[in-house]
C-alpha cells in the first residue's frame, strides 16, 4: 500500500506542477527574507492516505509558488514517535513546523519548545493552545453537524441505524466531526447510531464498515468524516452487498469522492474542503508569516456543502441552509471540481494581493 501511495504521489504531483507553471528562522539570518528559501518541516500523521497523500501534494504546488523546501516525516499515528520527530526538525533549525496532530495533548506542550527556539509553529486542522502558535482550521463541528441534520432529514420516516466512521482519539479534527455529527443525529429519535474508527486508512475503514454492517441490519446509512477512508467503505458496501440499500455520505470533495458521486450515485452530500487546496493554503500562510505579515493566529477556510438537487431540495425545507446563522453556499459537483482546482486555489491563496488572511 505505501508503494502504490508513493507512486500516486509522484504521478499527481506531476501534474501540479504543470498546472501552476516578524519572526526568527532557527538562528539563520534575518535580511532579505523574501529571496531566501524558507525551510519547512512538515510532521504528517502518515503519507498513505488518499486524503493526506492530497495535502502534501497541494502543500508542494505552494513551496513551488513561494520559494520554500518542505521536509516530510510522516509517523505513522505514533503520538510518541511524532514528538521525536518534532524534536529532530527543531535540532535542523528549520524555519516552521507544520504539525499534522495525532494527539492534541501530546502535541501543546511542545508549542513552547518550538518557538522558545525562534521557530514558527503551525498546527493545520487541529487547534493547538500555546503562546505563539497558528492554528489554520475549518469549521469542523459546523460542517458535520450539518451533515448529520441533513442525514437525519433524508431518513425521516424511516427507523433504523446509522452509522459514523471516524478516525481515532486524540485528533481535534476526528472529535470535532464526530461531536458536530452526533450532537445532530441525536435529534432524529428515529435513528440510532454506531460508531467505528477508520485511523485514516482505508483498509482499517473497510474492515470497520464491515464489521458494522453484519452487526446492524437495520444500518440504512453511513457517514465518514474523511473521503480517504470513505473509499474504503465503499469496498465494504461491495463486499457485504448492500451497496443499494445503504447510502454514504462524507466529507474534503476529493476529485474521485465527486466522480462516484456523479456517476455511482453512492454519496448523497459531501463537503469542499480540498485537501491540496487546504494543503496549499497552509503553505501559503506560513510563508507570509515568515516574511512578516501581521495575521492572526486563528485562520479559517471556507467550505461549501456539495449535495444532489433532491438533498438539496430537503436542506432548504428543513431551513439547514441558514443554520446557526451560517449562510451555505451550495455547491454543484462542477462548481466544487473548479473551486478544488489547482488553478482556483492558486488564485485564491498564491502570491499577490487577493489572498486576505484574518488580521
Amino acid at each position: 500500500m505505501r508503494k502504490a501511495a508513493q507512486i500516486v504521489f509522484c504521478v499527481t504531483l506531476m501534474f501540479f506542477l504543470f498546472a501552476g507553471t516578524a519572526f526568527g528562522g532557527g538562528g539563520r539570518q534575518q535580511q532579505d527574507r523574501a529571496d531566501r528559501t524558507m525551510i519547512v518541516g512538515m510532521s504528517a500523521i502518515n503519507l498513505t492516505d488518499a486524503g493526506l497523500i492530497q495535502i502534501r501534494l497541494g502543500a508542494e504546488f505552494a513551496a513551488r509558488d513561494y520559494n520554500m523546501e518542505l521536509r516530510w516525516l510522516a509517523c505513522d499515528g505514533n503520538p510518541d514517535v511524532q514528538l521525536d520527530q518534532i524534536r529532530a526538525f527543531i535540532q535542523q533549525r528549520v524555519d516552521a513546523i507544520w504539525i499534522d496532530s495525532v494527539d492534541v495533548a501530546v502535541i501543546a506542550p511542545i508549542i513552547r519548545e518550538i518557538t522558545d527556539a525562534g521557530i514558527i509553529a503551525m498546527t493545520a486542522g487541529s487547534r493547538v493552545e500555546g503562546v505563539g502558535n497558528f492554528n489554520p482550521i475549518y469549521p469542523d463541528y459546523e460542517d458535520h453537524y450539518f451533515a448529520g441534520r441533513v442525514v437525519g432529514e433524508y431518513l425521516r420516516g424511516q427507523t433504523g441505524t446509522v452509522g459514523l466512521i471516524v478516525a481515532m482519539p486524540g485528533s481535534m479534527i476526528s472529535e470535532n466531526r464526530q461531536q458536530g455529527f452526533t450532537n445532530a443525529i441525536a435529534q432524529f429519535p428515529n435513528l440510532r447510531l454506531v460508531v467505528g474508527q477508520g485511523r485514516w486508512d482505508a483498509s482499517v475503514a473497510m474492515q470497520t464498515a464491515e464489521d458494522m454492517i453484519r452487526a446492524n441490519p437495520d444500518l440504512l446509512h453511513i457517514h465518514v468524516i474523511a473521503d480517504g477512508m470513505s473509499y474504503g467503505v465503499i469496498r465494504a458496501l461491495d463486499n457485504t452487498g448492500t451497496r443499494d440499500r445503504i447510502t454514504l455520505s462524507s466529507s474534503d470533495g476529493e476529485a474521485e469522492a465527486l466522480r462516484i458521486m456523479e456517476t455511482e450515485g453512492i454519496y448523497i452530500l459531501n463537503n469542499a474542503v480540498g485537501n491540496a487546496r487546504l494543503g496549499y493554503w497552509g503553505v501559503a500562510l506560513l510563508r507570509r508569516i515568515f516574511d512578516g505579515e501581521q495575521m492572526a493566529y486563528d485562520q479559517f477556510l471556507p467550505t461549501y456543502p456539495i449535495m444532489t438537487e433532491r438533498v438539496r431540495g430537503i436542506a432548504e425545507a428543513a431551513g439547514l441552509m441558514n443554520l446557526h446563522g451560517r449562510q451555505r453556499r451550495f455547491l454543484t459537483i462542477n462548481e466544487a471540481r473548479e473551486l478544488l482546482s489547482p488553478e482556483s486555489f492558486r488564485r485564491e491563496f498564491g502570491p499577490g494581493p487577493g489572498f486576505a488572511p484574518q488580521r
